[in-house]
């Protein structure tokens, strides 16, 4: 975390301060556009016909009676014609309680609405889950409308997106509604420009129904940390560079096999 104040106030020094181009959106876990846990009703690039971003993303947990051990999130997503994001994720997790855990693939869709001031998007994610086991649960189906709006705390701007939707799942019917909220709040940018980026979100879902860290399935997931935007530095402008620092599950302990995971991460893209 020193390395990462370190890197910013580096950065503010060296270059001047640019003023905000576009929103920024980075990836979350699962690979679509948004926070951590939540998706926002952007898409990945909304002044582009078309644009890319690749992703990578770790969740640093320590399972009960295990080791320590970070998975290793594996994310791309594109762009196109301003409205329309399709993701993939692959989530490679680490062995638990000495037998292999199965890693899973992650596919999603998002599609903004192209009208209105306030964005809107409709989206979902199919998960294939628990890869070459058998006698196991092997996929999840998530759907889910998201609404994004500009607002501004302490005269800083901020973003806040709330999500509705319903996982399916296949070991049973679960009637449970899917709800989250997500907040996006530019720090000191009077001093630091639109470098750095506070961020929370909370849900009762993770990145997935089979996550590494980040677990949902108890009290809900509470995650917050700090997005740091290198593509506000001049020159980067067409680009997406963002790097995560965060702590999953922030309010949970980890002495019942479940709880709070140290995570680290970085998005890069581009218009075409």
């Amino acid at each position: 975390m020193k390395n990462f104040f370190l890197l910013l106030f580096v950065i503010v020094l060296v270059f001047p301060l640019a003023a905000q181009k576009e929103p920024l959106n980075a990836m979350s876990l699962n690979g679509a556009t948004g926070i951590y846990v939540v998706p926002t009703a952007r898409v990945g690039f909304t002044d582009a016909q078309m644009g890319f971003n690749f992703g990578y993303h770790t969740n640093i947990f320590k399972p009960f009676n295990g080791e320590t051990e970070p998975n290793h999130l594996l994310q791309a997503n594109l762009s196109l014609l301003r409205m329309i994001e399709l993701s993939g994720t692959f989530d490679i997790q680490p062995k638990m309680y000495n037998d292999d855990k199965p890693n899973d693939l992650i596919f999603g869709g998002k599609f903004q609405l192209p009208f209105g001031s306030v964005p809107i998007a409709f989206g979902g994610n199919f998960q294939h889950r628990n890869l070459g086991k058998d006698h196991v649960p092997h996929w999840a189906v998530q759907i889910y409308g998201a609404i994004t709006y500009q607002s501004e705390l302490f005269s800083w701007p901020a973003e806040t997106t709330l999500v509705i939707g319903h996982t399916f799942v296949e070991e049973g019917n679960h009637s449970d509604i899917d709800y989250g909220m997500g907040f996006d709040l530019i720090v000191l940018p009077k001093y630091l420009g639109n470098f750095l980026h506070f961020l929370i979100d909370y849900a009762n879902f993770s990145y997935s129904a089979d996550p590494w860290g980040a677990d949902a399935g108890r009290r809900g997931v509470f995650n917050t940390g700090l997005r740091l935007d290198l593509a506000q530095i001049p020159g980067l402008q067409k680009f997406t560079f963002a790097i995560d620092a965060f702590v999953a599950d922030a309010f949970d302990s980890r002495d019942r096999g479940f709880g709070r995971s140290f995570g680290l991460g970085a998005t890069f893209g581009m218009r075409l």
